[in-house]
């Protein structure tokens, strides 16, 4: 995440020796390369790691939208994977068509989706 542009201050919990959770601020402009009406946010990246599907989350946060790849159980209707949307008084919960295991390639999938979530956010 280091190296994704517009990602700053990378943290690593518990350790970046052991990380479980990565947290980075994020310059939006800089990120999209275009403005949106919100200019800061944070994106979590989580791992936990247990038998059968890890657990895993790619979530964004700013002061309006919270939106994300959730691999969990928290909607098994929607299978493994589903993305959430959380602005103003609406929460959308669908599908996540994402089936790689590996956390890297987890995240990968997750930034390179997420520009197209945002804009679409743009009205908020």
């Amino acid at each position: 995440m280091e190296n994704v542009p517009g990602f700053n201050d990378v943290r690593y919990d518990p350790s970046r020796l052991r990380p479980r959770t990565v947290v980075a601020d994020v310059d939006v402009k800089l990120f999209l390369g275009e403005s949106l009406p919100r200019t800061e946010a944070k994106v979590e990246v989580l791992w936990r790691p247990r038998e059968g599907t890890d657990v895993q989350r790619v979530h964004w946060a700013d002061d309006v939208v919270n939106l994300g790849w959730h691999k969990d159980d928290d909607h098994p209707e929607l299978r493994t994977t589903h993305f959430q949307l959380e602005a103003e008084d609406e929460s959308v919960h669908k599908p996540g068509a994402i089936e790689v295991e590996a956390p890297l390639s987890f995240l990968e999938v997750c930034l390179d989706r997420l520009p197209d979530e945002l804009r679409q956010t743009s009205d908020y």
